[in-house]
């Protein structure tokens, strides 16, 4: 039966695994200098050699004739492990292994010696995944294990391993596999197999696996076994998804003009066509940080062609850093957990992008403060009155109501009207301007509470007092997350630290005295009702 690529080609040798030299130096001057020890934590992302060292750190220690910490590959234990046939190698499967009882059974056989070699090695995968019952019941064991014991942990998600675990070993933690280093080994293993790809088909295939070379491998035969030894560029794009569909960079476009139509049908086109819409909205975020790059002058991280490379750094001539990074998060944003060929993730992201963009793009300058709207009409009365007695019915309401006819109303008014303060309105306008300058959303709301409905009522070296016409406003204003960035974009305005008071400021007069005689009033008070600002009597309801 033939074997799978990356196990048959899985490095037989700690110089042969590539990307990580600085754990494979440390392991191998370890086993050199006989001082390994008793507890290994390996970490990093899935097909970073995890497992390979593992296995190469079991076969060394038990190497008959190692050179240099390397292993001979001569012995009869190396050929014990090159052919899976180990006694003294127990790899274990946490995940799927991670009850009490597992780790009971694994510290009752812990203690039988080895059967061939001098070193019994457990290799526990996903340690992860062990239950916090299994985790305790195995600590005693991996802190004090028996001389011929060592323990590799190998882990995908190292913030879950618990800290007194990871206390007890010696951590290494793995990198992805370098863009290069894939490609090199990619080319080997095509050596040894007699398969004819080119460079480009390689970087396609390394590119695909961002890091793992497991998987590149694995893309690696999946190619092959399709298209046979000799397959085209093309097809190495069509069998993995790789390729990069040109209506990405255009959709991109789209949403960068603000063109949501034209990309909604965009998207549409795409999804009839029967492309794979995950793959497509990554390529899509791949090309804005194409355009990212090319902005920042370091389009060469991208290994574009030449001719990639000029239109990426035209297209980027034409935008902004931060609208780029902003259309980025968007889009990355996009989940497709759900349904991965749905193109609704897609269509609310670029919503999304828009909609804000549309925000954001209004007039920077500060709309003119609205006016405040005239008193509603007079209604006239639906029933008869003589012209003679209207008069008398004005000054009645208006001594009822006001507590004065309606003559006095307008002088007033006028006493009660708040004259401007030295230097208030160009201080506020500093901080709304401040506001809309501001990436934050949440000053950008802070902006819109302060337009049209906030005036300084009083300024001085110590304080400002702001008042709000609205009480929905203020209540916001104080309750809210505003009050101390508010403080701060005052203090940035004003050149010093300014402390803030609120008070309600409606627009229209309305301290006015309350109304204490009328006939009106007499019957209210018949009723049980009392003026504004006078006490009720001790001996009442409330009293």
């Amino acid at each position: 039966m033939s074997e799978v690529l990356y196990r048959k080609w899985r490095p037989q040798a700690f110089s042969e695994v590539v990307g990580q030299d600085a754990v494979t130096r440390t392991l191998r001057n370890s086993v050199a200098a006989g001082r390994l020890a008793h507890a290994y934590l390996l970490c990093g992302p899935r097909g970073t050699g995890k497992t390979t060292l593992g296995r190469l750190l079991a076969k060394t220690s038990n190497c008959s004739q190692p050179v240099d910490g390397e292993p001979c590959n001569g012995c009869e234990s190396c050929r014990a492990f090159n052919d899976g046939r180990a006694m003294d190698f127990i790899e274990q499967d946490a995940a799927s292994h991670n009850s009490v009882d597992d780790i009971r059974q694994l510290r009752e056989n812990v203690a039988l010696t080895p059967m061939s070699g001098g070193r019994k090695v457990y290799l526990l995968d996903e340690v992860h995944m062990l239950s916090n019952s299994a985790e305790n019941a195995l600590l005693k064991t991996l802190e004090e294990p028996p001389g011929h014991i060592i323990f590799v942990l190998a882990t995908t998600e190292p913030h879950k391993v618990s800290a007194t675990i990871t206390s007890r070993c010696q951590r290494f933690d793995l990198r992805r596999i370098p863009h290069a280093a894939v490609i090199e080994r990619l080319r080997f293993i095509c050596e040894k197999e007699g398969y004819s790809l080119d460079e480009r088909s390689l970087g396609e295939i390394a590119r695909g696996a961002t890091g793992s070379l497991r998987d590149a491998i694995n893309g690696l035969e999946q190619v092959v076994s399709y298209y046979g030894t000799s397959p085209e560029y093309e097809q190495v794009q069509e069998t993995l998804g790789l390729g990069m569909d040109a209506r990405s960079g255009r959709l991109a476009a789209l949403a960068l003009d603000g063109d949501m139509p034209g990309a909604l049908k965009l998207i549409s086109a795409v999804r009839d066509d029967g492309l794979d819409i995950k793959q497509f909205c990554k390529q899509t975020v791949s090309y804005l940080r194409a355009l990212l790059l090319a902005k920042a002058g370091a389009v060469e991280a991208l290994d574009l062609p030449a001719e990639m490379a000029v239109e990426a750094k035209a297209e980027a001539s034409r935008r902004e850093s931060g609208e780029l990074v902003r259309a980025m998060r968007t889009f990355g944003r996009a989940d497709f957990r759900d349904d991965p060929q749905s193109s609704l993730p897609l269509e609310l992201a670029l919503i999304e992008f828009v909609s804000e963009k549309a925000a954001t793009a209004r007039p920077a300058a500060e709309p003119a403060r609205v006016a405040p709207a005239p008193p509603p009409p007079r209604m006239e009365p639906q029933f008869s009155i003589p012209a003679a007695g209207l008069d008398d019915v004005a000054s009645t309401v208006a001594s009822a109501t006001l507590g004065g006819t309606a003559d006095d109303r307008p002088a007033a008014d006028e006493a009660e009207q708040v004259t401007a303060v030295d230097g208030g309105a160009e201080l506020l306008d500093k901080v709304r301007a401040l506001c809309r300058e501001s990436d934050s959303g949440a000053d950008r709301q802070l902006g819109a509470l302060l337009n049209g409905s906030c005036e300084v009522r009083n300024l001085s070296d110590e304080g400002v007092t702001l008042g709000f016409f609205h009480t929905f406003h203020l209540e916001r204003i104080e309750t809210g997350p505003y009050a101390r960035r508010l403080e701060e974009l005052f203090a940035e305005a004003r050149g010093r630290p300014l402390s803030i008071s609120y008070e309600h400021a409606p627009r229209t007069g309305s301290n006015r005295r309350p109304a204490r005689s009328g006939h009106l009033v007499e019957v209210a008070r018949e009723l049980g009702a009392r003026p504004l600002g006078e006490k009720q009597n001790e001996g009442g309801p409330n009293g």
